[in-house]
């Protein structure tokens, strides 16, 4: 029997903030968000913050009984929209996020829309190893073959570059985020 995935409920974004937290606490991007200084509670907070609302529109998906999780958006939607705080009054300061809307108004800069997009995927460490990352992966990968589109990605871990060219990703552009940010890679697949 293969892996089960399901989209996430409300009840269950604590768990997976968490897993999120304990998986990119040391990812580029989320570090220099956190000014360097992003710990897996700190990391664990912002997500439950920004996916409450994907989470209620059914971007969020969950595997493996929450030990692993993904944002998947279908082309032309915005995960947040105007900020990555909509509705709170919050700015990224206000979380400890200081380069928060930086980084996501920049990246969001790249995001095709004619493509579904790999927001956010996390695999607990525990659980790293068992496929459910590959799992949700594919998942995506299939409502974007369904809707005739393809799927993009960015990533700031080197090595994670090669894992997603074996799902077909191939890079498309890589750049210095601004402010002495780090190398991203960003990443695109085609039906």
């Amino acid at each position: 029997m293969g892996t089960v995935i399901r989209r996430a409920t409300l009840a269950e974004l604590p768990s997976l903030a968490l897993v999120l937290g304990r998986s990119l606490r040391a990812d580029p991007i989320f570090q220099w968000s956190f000014g360097g200084a992003g710990l897996s509670g700190d990391i664990a907070k912002f997500a439950q913050r920004i996916y409450a609302a994907p989470t209620e529109r059914g971007m969020v998906w969950e595997a493996g009984g929450c030990r692993a999780v993904a944002v998947w958006v279908p082309p032309g939607v915005r995960v947040v929209d105007s900020s990555p705080f909509p509705g709170s009054g919050l700015a990224g300061e206000d979380l400890g996020v200081p380069n928060a809307e930086e980084t996501w108004t920049w990246i969001e800069s790249f995001v095709p829309g004619d493509a579904w997009y790999l927001e956010v995927l996390g695999v607990d460490p525990d659980a790293q190893g068992d496929g459910l990352g590959g799992a949700l992966i594919r998942h995506g990968l299939d409502f974007a073959a369904a809707a005739g589109a393809g799927a993009f990605l960015e990533t700031s871990v080197a090595g994670n570059v090669p894992y997603y060219e074996r799902f077909g990703f191939e890079v498309v552009d890589e750049q210095d985020m601004p402010g002495e940010g780090p190398h991203v890679w960003f990443m695109r697949v085609d039906p």
